[in-house]
């Protein structure tokens, strides 16, 4: 256990006693202001602000939510995982010839007209 010990505190000065109390005075100012934003008009005016000027991803809809989503860390590994398999499925399909479907069975039986 750690002993309390008021030994080098230093002297109190005039100098030290100003330089708490314009810490003080700081500190009050700032409890002032968080005061300030208290209350059911402040918090009606908080969210009117919110409002005005934010989407949360339950407002949101189409690309907006899409790339909302894609850019959360835990969904980078999904995504990049689903750009990968797509430039792979994009890639097997350009690189088809006609002779290659033309010899292939799933082809001409779903494709092909006869």
């Amino acid at each position: 256990m750690t002993k309390l010990s008021f030994e080098n505190v230093g002297e109190f000065s005039e100098a030290r006693a100003n330089e708490l109390f314009e810490s003080h005075k700081k500190y009050l100012e700032w409890r002032k202001t968080e005061w300030a934003t208290r209350g059911t008009e402040a918090l009606a005016k908080r969210q009117a602000a919110r409002a005005a000027n934010h989407k949360t991803w339950r407002q949101m809809k189409g690309f907006d939510l899409m790339r909302h989503e894609m850019n959360h860390a835990g969904n980078k590994p999904f995504v990049i995982g689903m750009a990968v398999m797509s430039g792979v499925y994009l890639w097997a399909f350009t690189s088809q010839s006609a002779e290659t479907r033309a010899g292939s069975e799933y082809w001409t039986k779903y494709h092909m007209k006869k």
